[in-house]
């Protein structure tokens, strides 16, 4: 619950100030407050396909309602930017008990009882929240959809190899 609840809150400030999740995973209202959900999903059920393997290389698998770093993951993936917001996050949130976390996640404005469900949060309801004009978050709408598509292309063409065709070049 609390690596849950501390990335959820990492991933909601580095959306206000970065106008990008470090996640991308989906906000979740849930009954304890909100979740990330395919973390969530990868803390209870395990890995889902090869591309959670590795996350398993740095976290453990549930054990009762425990979950331990095997290793420091690094921070490669991230901006220096991202990085800030997580030690932010750690530096307000760290100490707190899931009870805790728990409390402060239910008073977000974004969360409502789901009444034993879930529902989704849209991250465009967290910027309004936060006080976003409605044309910036379209203009951040508009931005995360071409990144997702550009993600999905690429996608498109992972593994494949270029073929260069061999062939002397004659300066003359």
């Amino acid at each position: 619950m609390e690596l849950v609840k501390l990335l959820y809150f990492a991933d909601r400030a580095a959306l206000v100030q970065l106008q990008s999740q470090i996640t991308g995973d989906r906000l979740m209202a849930m009954p304890y407050g909100p979740v990330l959900s395919r973390i969530l999903n990868l803390i209870r059920g395990g890995p889902i396909d090869e591309g959670d393997v590795p996350w398993f290389d740095a976290v453990s698998p549930l054990e009762r309602y425990d979950v331990k770093a095997l290793k420091n993951p690094g921070d490669d993936e991230l901006s220096g930017a991202q990085c800030l917001v997580i030690e932010a996050t750690f530096n307000q949130y760290g100490k707190m008990t899931w009870q805790e976390l728990s409390r402060v996640s239910h008073s977000l404005p974004e969360w409502s009882d789901p009444n034993g469900g879930a529902i989704h949060i849209a991250p465009e309801q967290v910027l309004s929240f936060e006080g976003v004009s409605a044309e910036a978050i379209q203009h951040i709408k508009d931005e995360l959809a071409t990144f997702e598509r550009l993600d999905e292309e690429l996608k498109a063409y992972e593994g494949q190899e270029c073929e260069v065709e061999e062939r002397s070049l004659h300066y003359g």
